[in-house]
């Protein structure tokens, strides 16, 4: 085409144009109007099925499904109704009177609801007889609730009578007598006479054995009736006979009720029954035939809607369909066009472009596709130019990743990944006669830099601590330094000549240490445990070198950190042996084999027990239980003691709700918690998950804690002040021994104080041991604080510690640890032993201790 005939095609191009606009526009404002009357035809026939529906659903929400939900309320308010006064009659207990009452209500609530539905309906004489029968249900009921509340005074009635009698025979003397500041045995007669009546009160009513109890207690009372006439006298005689008397009545009628109220109750379930299927009949039946008629209505409206809808998106679909076609001849070429430019420009041909012809919008794509051509080429340029700067900033960031994998970020020392590579090439360097030496370094407690001062303040200190290290490193002939990661380094001596060389070189790494550091204007004062090993005394591989000076290291922490040690075979069998223990105690914790034994402490005042000790314990394949002495450094120092955190308070919460379930009323129980439990983020949340799982009161968990939390920092003396404000009590163990001090009193929220066994152990042989432990419990009564001594095993002991003033006994004196299903028994048998150990004690002198073997043989302490 020559250049007048492209000008002439230009300059028509234009009025070709308007006209294929023009001619599209009005085909879509004839599609649109043809698709507006199809929807319109449609929407005039969809409005009455569409009404019908909606006509239909409300009737069945708001009169049918309201009906039925009513008729399903009254049957669930008489099972409960039923529920409340069952556990009131028969198992004696759930809410009372009160809970009777408010189930009452209810149902009468329920019914009036149901009533008020069909008010102004036809209601069936069906439905009215139901009614009368359901109010009966309720009088009868009414009238077995009102008769246990007899029982209940009944019983009531002769509690008091019984303790008319014990308080009458303990006033007599049947507790013992003191003359002249002389204990006296009680008289053979009154002390028969409380012996028989504390076994007729320590029985219920409903026990088998109360008849027999009662006629031990007359046939005592009949058997000393001559002696106790003379004295306490015939008036007191008379009114202890009363009173028994009166409580075997009381009994007697209780036990009548209880035959009686049986068959009643039972007649009352079967009333019950015959009313519940009564209602699903006669009330909850025609309500849900109404809802389901309702529904079907519905539904044959919804189908009727559901397919004029169909019918309707049919015809829009077809008219759709033309307009398509339409649209689709008016542009299909001008498209073609342009998709044979864009294949040429993507096959490399930069010169291509697309002729602007068609609608406006091709024509606007094909100026657009011009444009883009265009900048394609000059983008290609730039592309080229930028790539080959891309290219050198790969290569520099490539030298910084191959830094970064062989140095540690933080310190710019080399890496582990490092090391291994060194260690390797000075082991294939070193000859037959050549030493080498390597230095495993552990800062010591570095976590609690950690925890109270911040991970960005610990980084800056673990800074100025490689710093130091490489500079005293250097000076002592070693040639390489690494750091593994967290706050162990490791230092290579290549040229060691000896092993007094190798452990001068740790010995100034630990003096290095040991000067003060400034980090941000605040001194620090840090240490370091250095393990050592040496090829190829020690090993002859890098894995084995690693390895010695790692069980080195161990050594050294042992010892009391702070220094350095040298490796020898004896350390690798003590770590092979610790490994073995931690491997065995992990399988124990998978396998259940670790338990809580319970070991009671008894109030020397009352000779009561005021709580139990959870102690952990470790059930052996052999059958035998290792003592938590046995492992649990282990436990602490490998994690899992926070694997057991949750465990024992669970184990040992539930332990102390089911004593309270089975009556002991006032049960708690002691629970030891280190430090770094205190130190778990989720501590405080879990003890108070754990009360609200087992519905315990906060009263009945005692924690027992060491003066190690001063250790930890201010957080943990936090948490035990917010466990304090729920009410948990917190008790101070081992006092008296190492490191006591009286800011442990004042300053942490204890509410208990346990004497440590050791010093326990001279308070009967070394006047000043017993100087100190009265002077402990005396300064500890001052300050409100409760004690405990610990390790009790000698009644001189005993005897001793009683005179210290109200103070609580633990030891294998007074009771053995025992697991939960026997706890509450040895609890009873530890006030027992205890009441005997003191009545010997105070009656024999310095001489009871030998008789008192016999009561308890066994001398250790848990």
């Amino acid at each position: 085409m020559d250049a007048d005939t492209h000008s002439a095609a230009a300059a028509a191009s234009p009025t070709r144009w308007r006209w294929l606009r023009l001619g599209i526009a009005g085909r879509l404002a004839l599609g649109l109007a043809a698709v507006a009357a199809v929807l319109g035809i449609a929407q005039g026939l969809t409005a009455s099925t569409t009404r019908e529906a909606l006509d239909a659903v409300h009737s069945m929400q708001n009169v049918h499904e309201r009906l039925a939900s009513s008729a399903a309320s009254v049957l669930e308010e008489l099972v409960a109704y039923d529920r409340a006064v069952g556990e009131y009659v028969q198992e004696h207990q759930g809410a009372g009177a009160e809970g009777v009452h408010e189930a009452d209500l209810q149902l009468q609530e329920a019914v009036a609801d149901y009533f008020s539905r069909i008010r102004e309906q036809h209601i069936p004489g069906t439905v009215l007889q139901l009614r009368k029968r359901l109010f009966e249900h309720v009088a009868t009921a009414s009238q077995l609730a009102g008769r246990a509340a007899q029982r209940a005074q009944w019983i009531a009635e002769r509690e008091q009578a019984l303790n008319r009698v014990y308080q009458r025979i303990a006033s007599a003397g049947g507790s013992g007598l003191a003359i002249n500041g002389t204990e006296v045995l009680a008289r053979r007669s009154l002390a028969d006479l409380a012996t028989a009546i504390n076994a007729v009160r320590g029985n219920t009513t409903a026990s088998p054995f109360m008849a027999r109890r009662e006629q031990d207690f007359i046939a005592a009372l009949n058997n000393h009736a001559a002696e106790l006439e003379a004295s306490p006298g015939r008036a007191w005689l008379n009114l202890v006979r009363a009173d028994f008397a009166a409580a075997v009545r009381l009994r007697n009628q209780t036990r009548r009720y209880d035959q009686a109220s049986g068959a009643q109750w039972h007649a009352l379930l079967e009333d019950s029954a015959a009313l519940t299927a009564d209602i699903q009949e006669v009330l909850q039946r025609p309500a849900q035939v109404g809802l389901l008629q309702a529904a079907q209505h519905a539904a044959a409206a919804a189908e009727h809607a559901n397919t004029t809808l169909l019918q309707t998106a049919a015809a829009v679909f077809v008219v759709l369909l033309l307009i398509f076609v339409l649209l689709v001849l008016s542009i299909s070429l001008p498209v073609r066009r342009l998709t044979a430019a864009t294949r040429r420009l993507a096959s490399g041909e930069r010169s291509v472009r697309a002729p602007q012809q068609g609608s406006a919008e091709v024509y606007e794509l094909a100026e657009s596709f011009n444009t883009m051509a265009d900048r394609i080429e000059r983008a290609e340029a730039d592309l080229r130019a930028q790539q080959t700067e891309l290219e050198r900033h790969v290569a520099e960031r490539t030298r910084q990743l191959q830094h970064l994998a062989h140095h540690d970020p933080l310190t710019q020392l080399p890496n582990r990944r490092q090391l291994a590579d060194h260690l390797d090439s000075a082991l294939a360097r070193c000859g037959p006669d050549r030493r080498l030496g390597l230095l495993f370094v552990d800062v010591d407690n570095f976590k609690s830099i950690n925890d109270t001062l911040g991970h960005s303040f610990g980084d800056r200190v673990l800074q100025q601590i490689a710093a130091r290290l490489q500079a005293a490193a250097a000076s002592g002939g070693a040639e390489f330094m690494a750091r593994l990661g967290g706050d162990e380094f490791t230092v290579l001596l290549e040229r060691a000549q000896s092993a007094a060389a190798v452990e001068k070189c740790a010995a100034q790494l630990v003096a290095a240490l040991q000067q003060p550091l400034l980090v941000d204007g605040r001194t620090l004062t840090v240490s370091a445990s250095i393990g050592a090993s040496i090829y190829p005394d020690h090993a002859v591989d890098a894995e084995g070198l690693l390895r010695a000076a790692d069980v080195a290291l161990f050594r050294a922490k042992d010892l009391g950190r702070n220094r350095s040690a040298l490796y020898n075979p004896a350390l690798y069998d003590a770590a092979a042996q610790r490994f073995r223990l931690e491997q065995s105690l992990r399988r124990a914790v998978e396998q259940g084999e670790l338990l809580l034994m319970y070991q009671p402490q008894v109030a020397l005042h009352t000779c009561q027990v005021n709580g139990m000790e959870a102690l952990l314990r470790w059930r052996k394949p052999d059958g035998r239980i290792a003592a938590a002495a046995e492992f649990i450094r282990v436990v602490e120092e490998t994690g899992l003691i926070h694997e057991l955190t949750g465990w024992v308070l669970r184990t040992a919460a539930t332990a102390v709700a089911a004593w309270r379930a089975e009556g002991w009323r006032e049960a708690t129980v002691a629970v030891n918690v280190s430090a770094p439990q205190l130190l778990e983020r989720g501590f405080v949340d879990t003890v108070m998950r754990t009360l609200e799982l087992t519905r315990l009161p906060p009263s009945a968990l005692e924690l027992e804690i060491t003066e190690t939390v001063f250790q930890t920092g201010q957080a943990t003396i936090e948490s035990l002040r917010r466990l304090r404000q729920l009410g948990v009590s917190i008790a101070l163990d081992d006092f008296g021994i190492g490191y006591s001090s009286l800011t442990s009193l004042e300053q942490l929220p204890i509410t208990r104080v346990k004497l440590d066994r050791l010093l326990v152990a001279g308070v009967d042989s070394k006047p000043r041991t017993a100087a100190i432990v009265r002077s402990i419990v005396a300064l500890c009564h001052g300050l409100g604080l409760a004690v405990v001594a610990e390790g009790v095993e000698r009644t001189a002991q005993l005897e001793f510690l009683s005179h210290c003033g109200p103070i609580g006994v633990q030891g294998y004196l007074v009771a053995h640890p025992a697991e939960a299903a026997a706890a509450a028994a040895e609890a009873d048998a530890a006030s027992a032993r205890t009441r005997l150990s003191l009545d010997a004690a105070r009656q024999l002198g310095n001489r009871g201790s030998e008789a008192l073997l016999f009561v308890n043989p066994q001398r250790r302490s848990s």
